[in-house]
């Protein structure tokens, strides 16, 4: 296997991937125990979980903290950290970048755009890339359409896009919000795994932010869709804390330690008020 394409699309095991991100142990423990394969430690953290009012805000020693925490607890999904916005300006910055992560002991190292001399410098060290294209949030505008390659020009520059990466030696690839007929020829025409987000069910796999598949996010973006509702018991949960604390029912005698038996007497004797 070539240590810079660790991942098959052509494997004759081959299913649809299931990719949702990570940002500690906990959210790594439930990925795994829920029958994911792929972690992603997105700069959507930034959000989800540092209350930036930007992913754009994230560092990269925001990125390998969170990071660090996942790959603690992983014991089977290969893990993907991306790399943050501004860390990856020139191929020399991309490198440096890609190793301070690498380092870690991460399984690949993510970025956006069409950078194929960063991709290509990244790759022919022996770090693996995932490339990010379609709608790239650290750079998109925030005004206008998000979906990219509604119209001919659009998809067929997307489509060069992909064949670029993918000849720069990227081993995977995330397309975010991509036409679905689009994404469908995109993931035919390349030979590495295409991830789609927001992109149609054709991609080799999905990926979602987990906080959001969770139902925690308050806006309902069309792509997505919540497989629960954690937020909602997480805050009854505070709610009936808070009220069992205030009423005495928490912690009862059940909940607490005492002090040996014997010694009991002579310690609220000495003590008694």
């Amino acid at each position: 296997m070539n240590p810079s394409r660790p991942f098959n699309k052509n494997s004759p095991h081959h299913k649809p991937w299931v990719m949702l991100t990570a940002y500690d142990a906990i959210m790594t423990r439930a990925i795994e125990d829920g029958d994911g394969d792929l972690i992603l430690v997105g700069d959507s953290l930034g959000r989800a979980v540092l209350g930036y009012d930007s992913e754009n805000e994230v560092s990269l020693d925001d990125m390998i903290h969170h990071a660090r925490a996942v790959l603690r607890k992983r014991t089977r999904c290969p893990v993907i950290v991306d790399l943050p916005f501004n860390t990856y300006n020139n191929p020399d910055q991309a490198l440096a970048s890609a190793k301070k992560v690498h380092a870690i002991g991460c399984d690949a190292i993510k970025l956006e755009g069409p950078l194929s001399e960063s991709i290509s410098t990244i790759s022919k060290s022996g770090i693996p890339v995932v490339a990010h294209l379609g709608y790239t949030p650290q750079t998109a505008p925030s005004e206008g359409s998000k979906v990219v390659g509604k119209n001919l020009e659009q998809a067929r520059q997307l489509l060069e896009d992909c064949l670029l990466i993918e000849n720069a030696g990227a081993c995977m690839l995330v397309i975010e919000m991509v036409p679905r007929e689009v994404a469908k020829v995109i993931t035919e025409k390349i030979s590495i795994p295409v991830i789609g987000i927001g992109s149609g069910p054709d991609c080799d796999g999905q990926v979602l932010v987990t906080t959001d598949m969770w139902g925690d996010h308050p806006v309902a973006f069309k792509f997505l869709k919540s497989f629960g509702s954690l937020l909602d018991n997480r805050t009854k949960a505070c709610r009936s804390y808070a009220e069992e604390v205030r009423t005495g029912a928490f912690p009862s005698d059940k909940n607490s330690f005492h002090i040996k038996q014997a010694e009991k007497e002579a310690w609220l004797k000495q003590h008694a008020t």
